[in-house]
C-alpha cells in the first residue's frame, strides 16, 4: 500500500510540475505589452501604446524610429506568420513542413517571383528611393526581436533557425500577394480544356461579353491542359497560407451620409487563416499619423485612415496573366520558335531543400514570354511547353511606394498619384477625405491585346500575333471622381472602361454581380445613409437573383413519386426568400444541390473526353470563379450538351432528369450528414467556421493553436460574404471572408470602427489572439482611435529606448 502511495505521489508531484512548467512556458511566449526595452538602433525613444485590443500606437520622434519600432511589436506579434509569409513565393516550405509542400516549392521556384524580387530590390537600391531607408529601419526592427525577443513556439516545434530578414523578403511577400490575386493560373487551362470539347460546351458558362465564343482558338494534342489545371489547383490549396479572394467597398458623399460628411466602407475578402491577415498599427511622428493595416513582413499599410484621407481596397479581377504554348525546335530541344528564329530557352537550376529527406535540384525555363510552368507537373511532355506572361513581371514593382505614398497622402491628388504607380495587382482603390471627396480608381497596368485574342485560353507564343500590343494609360482605367449619384463602390464586378469616347469591357475573372446589385440596391436614392445602415450591409445576406433560378429548378422537378422527405424539403426550398440568417432554411439545400447538378451534368462528360481524368478537371474548375458566375446561365441552357450523359448511348438524358436526381441526392447526403428532419437544416446550424492554424491539422494542437468552429451567417453569393469549396467534403466549412470590416468616418474621425476575424497576436498565449472573434462573428465593433488623449486613456505602454553606450 506504502508503494502504491509513493508512486501515486511521484506521479502527482510529477503533473504539477509539468502543469507548473507550462504555466511557465506559456507565460514566458506572451508578448510584452507594457515596460521597457532597450534597442540599440534607435536615436531617440519610442513610446508604444497597447490599445484594450493590442492594437500599437507608436509615437516617435522621427520616421525611422516609428518604423524602427513598428518591425519590432509587428515581429513580436506576428513573427511566424512572417516567416511563412517569406517562403512562400521564395519556395522554401519544404524545408521546414517537408515533402508533402515539395510540390508547392517547385511550383513557385518556377514561377520565379524570387528572382524578379532580387531584381527589383537592386534598382530599389540604385534610385536610392524614398522607402528605402524606412524598409531598412522595418527590417532593423524585426531582426531586433528575432534576435533579442522571445521564440515563437511554431520555431520550437518545426526546428526553425533565426535568419535575418532581407529586403528581397519584403518584395517576395508582395509577390506572393499579387500572385494571389491572378485567377488566370487556375482559370485558363481549364477553359481551354473545355475549348477542346467544343464551342457548344462553353456556351453554358457566363464568359464575358469581350469574349466571342466563335473565335476561340484551342489546341488539340500536345500539353495537358487536364494535369496543368490540376496542378496548380492542388498546389495552391495546399498552401497553408490564405489567399486574396475578393471584397467589397463603398464610399458616401458628404450628400449620402447621415452625418454630412464622407464615410468610407470596406471589408477585404482573403482566406480565413489563423493568425490574420492583418495587422493593425498606428504611427505618429511630426511627419505622419496614419492608422494603417499591414501584411506581415511588409513595413507599408496598404489600407489607411489619418485626419484627411482614407483608402480601401478591392480586386479589380482584371486579367493580367497569359498562357503562351511554345514552339521547340525538333532537332535542338533546347530552343524554341521567337517570331522569326530560334532562340534559346533560358536556363536556370534551383536547389529546394526537403526536411527529413534529400535536397533536389529542379531545372527551371524561360522563354521570351516568361517561366515555363508545365515543366514541374508529372506527366506532361516538356516538348509542348507553356510559358507563362504576368504583367508585373514586365516593369520595375513600386507597389511599396504606392503603399507609402497612399499612407502619407493628404488629398485627392496624392492618393491618385501613388495609386498610379501600381502596375500590378489590379485593384479597385477606394477614396475618402475630409474635404467631402470621394473616389474610385481601377488601379494597375491594363494591357492591350489583339482583337482576335481570347486571353482565357492557352496562346500562340511562336509567330507574335497573340503578343500584348502595348498598354492603356491610367487615365483609361475605369474610375469615377465625385460622381453626380453620390456614392462609389466596389464588389469585384465588371466595370465599364472609356477607351477615346467608346465603352468597353476589359476582360477579367469578374465574380457575380450578386453583391453589387445589393449594396446599389441600399445606396440608391435620395435618401441619406445613417451608420447604423452601413453596419447592417456589412452583415447582409440576401441573395439578389435567387428567385429566378428557384422558379426554374422546382419547375424542372419530375415530382410524381417524391417521399416525404424529399416533399418536406422541397417545400422548405421553396418558401426560401434567399436570405442566409442562422435560422434560415432552404439554403442548405441550394448549395449541394447545385453542386450535384454541375456533377451529374459535367462529370460524365469530362471522363469521356478526357479519358479518365475528368474528375480532377472537374474539381479544377469547381475552384474558379466560373464556377460561381455560370449558375444562371449554366442552369437556363435548356439544350447544353451538358445535360444528356456521355456515357448512356441508349437514353438521352435532359435537364428535368439531371434536376431530378440532383435533388434526391441532396436531400439523401443532408440527411446522413445533418439528421433526417428537414426542419433542422438550418443554415446556422451547417455553415460553420474554424481559424486554422498550420500546428492545428495535428488534433493534439487543435486546441491551442485552431480558433472555432463558430455559426455562422452569411454566404457567398452575398454582401457578408462568407464563402466555402464547392465540394461535398467541405461544403459548409467556411474557407474565406472579410478580413476585416472598416467604417472610417470624417464627421468625426475617432468615431471609425473596425474589426478583425480573430484578433491582433499572432502568438496563442496572448490575451489578443482570439479576443476579437465572437464579436466578429455577431457584425460587432470596436473603436479606432487617432487622438492620443483617447489612446492613452485605455492603454499600456511600452518604450523602446537606445542602448546605453
Amino acid at each position: 500500500m506504502k508503494v502504491v502511495k509513493y508512486i501515486f505521489g511521484v506521479l502527482a508531484s510529477l503533473i504539477v510540475l509539468i502543469a507548473v512548467f507550462l504555466l511557465f512556458y506559456f507565460n514566458h511566449q506572451k508578448p510584452e505589452y507594457q515596460g521597457e526595452y532597450e534597442f540599440e538602433a534607435l536615436e531617440k525613444p519610442v513610446k508604444v501604446y497597447f490599445d484594450t485590443y493590442g492594437t500599437p500606437h507608436i509615437y516617435a520622434a522621427n520616421n525611422r524610429d516609428a518604423y524602427k519600432a513598428l518591425g519590432y511589436v509587428h515581429a513580436q506579434d506576428r513573427l511566424w506568420q512572417m516567416e511563412l509569409m517569406r517562403r512562400v513565393a521564395s519556395g522554401r516550405l519544404a524545408e521546414i513542413f517537408g515533402k508533402k509542400l515539395l510540390e508547392t516549392d517547385k511550383f513557385f521556384r518556377t514561377v520565379g517571383i524570387h528572382e524578379y524580387s532580387k531584381k527589383n530590390v537592386a534598382e530599389l537600391k540604385e534610385r536610392k528611393g524614398k522607402i528605402l531607408p524606412l524598409a531598412e529601419a522595418y527590417l532593423e526592427g524585426i531582426n531586433e526581436f528575432l534576435e533579442g525577443g522571445k521564440t515563437p513556439i511554431e520555431f520550437a516545434v518545426l526546428g526553425i533557425d533565426k535568419v535575418p530578414f532581407t529586403l528581397e523578403d519584403i518584395y517576395n511577400i508582395a509577390g506572393y500577394m499579387s500572385f494571389s490575386f491572378a485567377n488566370a493560373q487556375k482559370t485558363d487551362p481549364v477553359v481551354t480544356a473545355f475549348a477542346n470539347m467544343g464551342v457548344s460546351y462553353l456556351k453554358a458558362f457566363d464568359l464575358d461579353s469581350t469574349v466571342d465564343s466563335e473565335k476561340i482558338k484551342s489546341y488539340t494534342g500536345g500539353s495537358d491542359y487536364v494535369a496543368i489545371a490540376g496542378h496548380v489547383n492542388d498546389v495552391l490549396n495546399q498552401m497553408p497560407l490564405a489567399p486574396f479572394i475578393g471584397s467589397n467597398s463603398w464610399v458616401l458623399s458628404p450628400e449620402k451620409s447621415e452625418t454630412g460628411r464622407v464615410v468610407l466602407s470596406n471589408d477585404p475578402h482573403i482566406g480565413f487563416s489563423q493568425p490574420a491577415v492583418w495587422y493593425e498599427a498606428h504611427l505618429s511622428t511630426p511627419d505622419i499619423n496614419y492608422f494603417g493595416y499591414h501584411i506581415a513582413g511588409v513595413p507599408f499599410a496598404f489600407l489607411i485612415h489619418n485626419d484627411s484621407v482614407a483608402n480601401g481596397l478591392t480586386m479589380f479581377e482584371n486579367d493580367d496573366m497569359d498562357f503562351y504554348r511554345e514552339r521547340v525546335n525538333k532537332e535542338q530541344s533546347d530552343q524554341y520558335w521567337a517570331i522569326d528564329h530560334w532562340e534559346n530557352f533560358e536556363v536556370r537550376k534551383e536547389l529546394i531543400k526537403v526536411k527529413d529527406t534529400i535536397d533536389m535540384e529542379i531545372e527551371v525555363r524561360s522563354s521570351r514570354h516568361g517561366p515555363v510552368i508545365n515543366d514541374v507537373v508529372a506527366g506532361v511532355s516538356k516538348d509542348q511547353p507553356i510559358a507563362m506572361w504576368w504583367v508585373y513581371y514586365q516593369f520595375s514593382n513600386h507597389l511599396l511606394d504606392a503603399a507609402h505614398e497612399m499612407a502619407i497622402a493628404k488629398n485627392i491628388d496624392d492618393m491618385r498619384a501613388a495609386g498610379a504607380k501600381i502596375h500590378a495587382p489590379g485593384l479597385n482603390l477606394m477614396y475618402g477625405d475630409a474635404q467631402g471627396n470621394i473616389a474610385w480608381w481601377a488601379v494597375g497596368r491594363l494591357p492591350k491585346r489583339p482583337a482576335h485574342v481570347n486571353s482565357k485560353t492557352i496562346l500562340d507564343g511562336s509567330t507574335g500575333k497573340d503578343d500584348p500590343l502595348g498598354y492603356y494609360n491610367f487615365e483609361a482605367n475605369p474610375q469615377a471622381e465625385n460622381p453626380p449619384w453620390g456614392y462609389v463602390y466596389s464588389a469585384n464586378n465588371q466595370s465599364i472602361m472609356n477607351v477615346k469616347g467608346r465603352n468597353i469591357l476589359y476582360p477579367g475573372y469578374y465574380l457575380p454581380d450578386t453583391r453589387a446589385a445589393r449594396i446599389v440596391e441600399v445606396l440608391e436614392g435620395e435618401r441619406r445613409i445613417s451608420r447604423s445602415e452601413l453596419k447592417s450591409l456589412f452583415m447582409d445576406s440576401k441573395y439578389m437573383g435567387i428567385q429566378p433560378m428557384k422558379e426554374l429548378l422546382v419547375s424542372e422537378l419530375i415530382q410524381s413519386d417524391f417521399n416525404e422527405k424529399e416533399r418536406e424539403a422541397l417545400e422548405h426550398f421553396s418558401s426560401w426568400s434567399g436570405y442566409h440568417d442562422l435560422e434560415t432554411l432552404g439554403a442548405a439545400i441550394f448549395y449541394p444541390w447545385m453542386i450535384n447538378i454541375y456533377e451529374l451534368a459535367m462529370k460524365d462528360d469530362l471522363e469521356k473526353a478526357f479519358e479518365g481524368r475528368g474528375d480532377k478537371l472537374f474539381n479544377s474548375f469547381m475552384s474558379t470563379y466560373l464556377m460561381k458566375r455560370s449558375m444562371p446561365v449554366f442552369i437556363s441552357a435548356k439544350e447544353s450538351p451538358w445535360w444528356d450523359n456521355a456515357l448512356t448511348e441508349d437514353v438521352v438524358e435532359d435537364r428535368k432528369d439531371v434536376v431530378t436526381v440532383a435533388f434526391r441526392e441532396t436531400v439523401k447526403y443532408l440527411s446522413e450528414r445533418f439528421g433526417d428532419k428537414p426542419e433542422n437544416w438550418t443554415w446556422g446550424q451547417v455553415h460553420t467556421v474554424e481559424h486554422n492554424h498550420p500546428l492545428g491539422a495535428v488534433n493534439l494542437l487543435k486546441p491551442i493553436f485552431n480558433v472555432g468552429p463558430f455559426h455562422l451567417s452569411g454566404s457567398e453569393m452575398v454582401v457578408n460574404n462568407l464563402g466555402f469549396p464547392y465540394n461535398k467534403e467541405k461544403l459548409f466549412n467556411t474557407s474565406f471572408g472579410p478580413s476585416t470590416r472598416r467604417i472610417i468616418d470624417f464627421s468625426e474621425i475617432d468615431n471609425s470602427e473596425s474589426i478583425l476575424p480573430t484578433g491582433q497576436s499572432g502568438v496563442p498565449f496572448s490575451k489578443y489572439y482570439d479576443d476579437q472573434t465572437q464579436m466578429y462573428i455577431e457584425g460587432k465593433w470596436r473603436p479606432v482611435y487617432l487622438s492620443e488623449e483617447k489612446i492613452k486613456a485605455n492603454s499600456t505602454v511600452l518604450i523602446l529606448r537606445p542602448k546605453k553606450k
